[in-house]
């Protein structure tokens, strides 16, 4: 598939990825776990290079696996820069970001289970890397994967959580507030224009409030017996700015990054980059330079 129609069926999974999932269109994004540009059969994994660590990389909402590569240098960026550091393997997961981030999160731990299974050396050390979105998934595969019995899950060394709006992000919850008093407006066009926005994808609803899980479910905890790492961003320089209280990166405030409302989280570190914006940091050398300080 051409890079581009690559990019849009990634903007079209993001924002109706579970509708057209429903409906069997080609543009619903299928799951991939990818090795330098090709998708990998996780039954029978082809990698020359295979490695018993593993930097395993999941992108955000509408994004695709090329969102951590570095703005001019599209073959490098934190998988491949931490898999030389580490003498390991980078793998990324390409995903449908439409569909409900629990049945995601089901999906990936079982890509996961089928991929260590079948891996050509034995795994000791699997890192895992969220931006946005991707770090909610990280939590409900690793929360699946423990009600599973999986063993990837005990091959876990490390969960970094990039940009990841654990509280929820306040762009999502504006989306929904705003659709609401559209709806209950009497006119007819402003209810249409309700409607219209609120066309959004279960992924981005679990997106307004951070929700990993099945609805009937209580929320997990952290994977145990594991280090978990937060990296936030900040839209301006100087830190105390208001627009930085009100913004965050853009998308995500800071204490929504680091989960300040989840109970009973321990985290091993946390870094703030002030005038990083959201998609940024997902491909930023600073942020690299970190990732290689805690990982390595």
């Amino acid at each position: 598939m051409p890079r581009w129609q690559d990019h849009a069926s990634a903007i079209a999974s993001g924002f109706l990825g579970d509708w057209l999932q429903a409906r069997e269109s080609p543009l619903a994004m299928p799951m991939q776990v990818r090795h330098q540009g090709r998708a990998l059969d996780t039954g029978a994994p082809e990698v020359p290079d295979a490695s018993g660590t593993l930097v395993f990389l999941i992108h955000g909402l509408t994004e695709l696996e090329s969102v951590w590569s570095y703005r001019h240098e599209p073959d490098n960026g934190y998988g491949p820069e931490l898999a030389r550091a580490l003498g390991g393997t980078s793998l990324a997961l390409r995903y449908n970001t439409g569909l409900p981030v629990y049945r995601n999160g089901e999906m990936m731990a079982e890509e996961l289970e089928t991929l260590i299974e079948n891996w050509p050396v034995p795994v000791a050390n699997l890192i895992l890397i969220g931006h946005s979105m991707g770090g909610l998934l990280i939590r409900a595969a690793c929360h699946h994967g423990r009600q599973s019995g999986h063993q990837w899950c005990r091959s876990v060394g490390s969960c970094v959580y990039i940009g990841s709006p654990h509280d929820g992000s306040w762009l999502a919850r504006g989306a929904h507030r705003v659709a609401e008093h559209l709806a209950a407006m009497p006119k007819d066009y402003l209810r249409v224009a309700g409607e219209f926005i609120d066309l959004r994808s279960e992924g981005i609803r679990n997106l307004s409030r951070g929700e990993v899980t099945r609805p009937d479910a209580q929320e997990p905890p952290l994977l145990p017996s594991v280090d978990h790492y937060v990296v936030s961003g900040l839209l301006t320089r100087n830190q105390a700015h208001p627009v930085n209280t009100l913004f965050g990166d853009a998308l995500v405030q800071e204490p929504s990054a680091r989960g300040d409302e989840r109970s009973g989280w321990v985290l091993r570190d946390i870094a703030n980059f002030p005038g990083i914006h959201h998609v940024r940091l997902a491909h930023e050398p600073k942020v690299a330079r970190q990732l290689k300080e805690w990982l390595t």
